[in-house]
């Protein structure tokens, strides 16, 4: 019997409508509450022919505080993506864990994952936990947005609608504005000498980003710092969290009040000049309530600064330590374009170039790990059983962590050398859901595409403007720096020797 492909959804019991919060059910009905979903969870259990998962064995007294203290201990000592990978090659690529009184799923198969994204999407949602941490920061915005079947998924539809034309073909293409960008970053970078590309790349990702959302040339902000953005939402109660999101809020609503008051003079939006679409005036048009508008906008600074910016410092981090590859690459470039600069359609052309990226993106994913939680009782496809090939019951409430990082570090999917930084396998892969840089399903990452073009263009240049590069860091191996999104630990420290004029 192998994975089933597919999970038709399973229909919520009437009962279930009557108690849709549970903050709100009076204390003496908590025991009939549990008894229907007990009921609940034993029906599809029955139903749907389940088979129970490994379970990582803890003290029963302990309420699971031990794994959290080894969760915890991984995380502080950068490591927390390797035992990740521990975890799947002792338990298997589905296993639950309770802590704290609940139960948590983890899962790296790819047809689990479709599950969660894709084909049973409605089922899952982020879990309030999340939402509150991110609140206080990013406000209601198109990523901390719950969603899922009707008014509940309204404001999520809503936001992704507005950034749609943001990322359209004709705004990508255009790669004109980014020139200028990457020659005042590679005129601060120093011939043979040590420099923080990571840094470099943060600081001129956030210039692009804003030129196209905010039509700004350059936003003289530091919209908060690296070290800033680490971990500080999940101490969202401390002082120093606070006048960080005071800080940043008020610097941005700046901006967005610039933006309604256009939208009430009548003027003209430069999208309606016949120009690009810019976000934040376009945005203005739907959100009036002015700290939604600002929610909105520092969500989609904070995406399009990091998910290119940690590309990629990753990519040249890998590049540094694997000069074949440098060189490889470099020669692709010069072959295919000189010193001129490239088009969108060059871009396309240049197949080295994507293995390069693509194979970063697998290696080391920006959103290394990710999860959900179950909206309602259901099931997964696949990881029950001792073969692991039976459905998997999750009941309603449950926490599903889902791990980029361990799926594309699959030997399943990737062969005998999962965890070995070679571009060339993409000669020949090919891949489904077992490769998601940008997730999937119906929240697939809008900006996939501005960012692969971005990165390319920004990579392109610098293989143009430097002939050679050097690792300046003790540390061979990578170190990740777990934040909104993964980075550098340390940086990328190199030195870049410049190309000879010719």
């Amino acid at each position: 019997m192998g994975c089933e492909r597919t999970n038709a959804s399973l229909k919520q019991p009437a009962q279930e409508d009557l108690w849709s919060d549970k903050e709100k059910v009076n204390p003496l009905n908590l025991d009939l509450w549990t008894a229907i979903e007990h009921f609940e969870s034993k029906k599809v259990r029955l139903q749907e022919k389940t088979k129970p998962i490994p379970k990582i064995a803890q003290s029963p007294v302990k309420f699971g505080i031990d794994f959290y203290n080894r969760v915890s201990k991984a995380v502080e000592e950068n490591r927390y993506l390797d035992l990740e990978i521990e975890l799947f090659e002792k338990y298997g690529d589905t296993f639950s864990i309770s802590m704290f009184g609940k139960t948590i799923v983890m899962t790296r198969e790819p047809e689990n994952i479709k599950a969660i994204l894709a084909t049973q999407f409605e089922q899952f949602s982020f879990s309030a936990s999340r939402y509150n941490s991110f609140l206080p920061m990013l406000g209601d915005g198109i990523f901390t947005h719950k969603y899922g079947g009707g008014d509940q998924g309204q404001p999520w539809r809503h936001s992704r609608s507005v950034l749609r034309p943001q990322f359209a073909r004709q705004q990508i293409q255009d790669l004109a504005v980014l020139e200028s960008f990457v020659q005042n970053m590679f005129n601060l970078i120093p011939d043979k000498q040590t420099i923080d590309l990571q840094e470099l790349f943060f600081k001129l990702t956030m210039d692009t980003v804003c030129c196209l959302t905010v039509q700004l040339k350059k936003l003289n902000f530091t919209m908060i710092s690296l070290e800033d953005l680490d971990f500080y939402w999940l101490q969202k109660d401390g002082a120093e969290f606070q006048k960080i999101c005071k800080n940043m809020h008020a610097y941005l609503d700046k901006f967005t009040r610039r933006a309604l008051q256009l939208q009430t003079s009548g003027k003209p939006t430069h999208y309606e000049l016949g120009g690009k679409y810019v976000f934040l005036e376009e945005a203005a048009k739907e959100f009036k309530d002015p700290v939604r508008l600002r929610s909105e906008l520092f969500n989609i600074l904070l995406a399009g600064r990091d998910t290119t910016a940690s590309l990629l410092s990753i990519c040249c981090h890998q590049l540094a330590r694997h000069k074949d590859e440098w060189f490889r690459l470099r020669k692709e470039v010069i072959e295919t374009l000189g010193n001129r600069k490239p088009t969108y359609e060059d871009i396309k052309s240049m197949k080295y170039l994507r293995y390069v990226l693509n194979e970063t993106l697998r290696l080391f994913p920006v959103v290394p790990s990710n999860g959900r939680e179950a909206v309602i009782t259901t099931t997964l496809p696949c990881g029950g059983g001792p073969d692991g090939e039976h459905k998997v019951l999750v009941s309603k409430g449950t926490n599903v962590l889902y791990s980029v990082w361990g799926l594309h570090r699959s030997p399943k999917s990737y062969g005998p050398d999962p965890t070995v930084f070679r571009p060339s396998r993409w000669e020949s892969i090919r891949v489904g859901w077992n490769y998601l840089p940008f997730n999937g399903g119906p929240r697939i990452c809008l900006g996939q595409q501005y960012a692969l073009t971005e990165a390319s263009y920004v990579l392109i240049r610098l293989l143009q403007t430097f002939e050679d590069i050097e690792n300046r860091d003790p540390t061979l191996n990578f170190i990740e720096d777990l934040r909104l999104t993964m980075a550098c630990h340390g940086g990328t420290k190199v030195s870049l020797t410049r190309a000879s004029s010719k």
